[in-house]
Order: structure tokens, then C-alpha cells, then sequence
């Protein structure tokens, strides 16, 4: 199988993803290590979603932060 994690962020209106594939212990730590990075939003993005699964069958995790901001 074919495992995958994804990143997909919106900052200033404008969207971007970042996707990796790999076998599962390194995906599944990827998408860890986005999840981590997505709730400190050191990148300042207003929207985050990750992802994991397989090619093959699909997401087994997502998560999805949509950040405010802070006054």
C-alpha cells in the first residue's frame, strides 16, 4: 500500500497544499508533525486541514483548524 499526508492551508486568501507519500510509520508521523505545526500556526495561515491514508482506501485521520485572530 501506498500511504499519503497531506497539508492543505489558506493565508491571505490564497490556498496551498503540501502532500508526501511513504510507507505508514513515516506518514503517520508526518501527519503528526503537520497537526503540531497547524495548532501553534506559526505560519500565521487562517485555515489548515491534514490528512492521512492510503491511495488505495482513502483518509484514515483528518483534522481542520480554522484560526482566528487574535486581538
Amino acid at each position: 500500500m501506498t500511504y499519503y499526508a497531506i497539508r492543505r492551508s489558506i493565508k491571505e486568501g490564497n490556498p496551498s497544499s503540501n502532500e508526501r507519500t511513504g510507507d505508514r510509520a513515516a506518514m503517520e508521523r508526518q501527519f503528526h508533525l503537520y497537526c503540531a505545526s497547524c495548532a501553534t500556526n506559526e505560519a500565521g495561515n487562517e485555515f489548515d486541514a491534514v490528512e492521512w491514508g492510503t491511495v488505495e482506501g482513502g483518509k484514515l485521520d483528518r483534522k481542520v483548524w480554522e484560526h482566528q485572530a487574535e486581538n
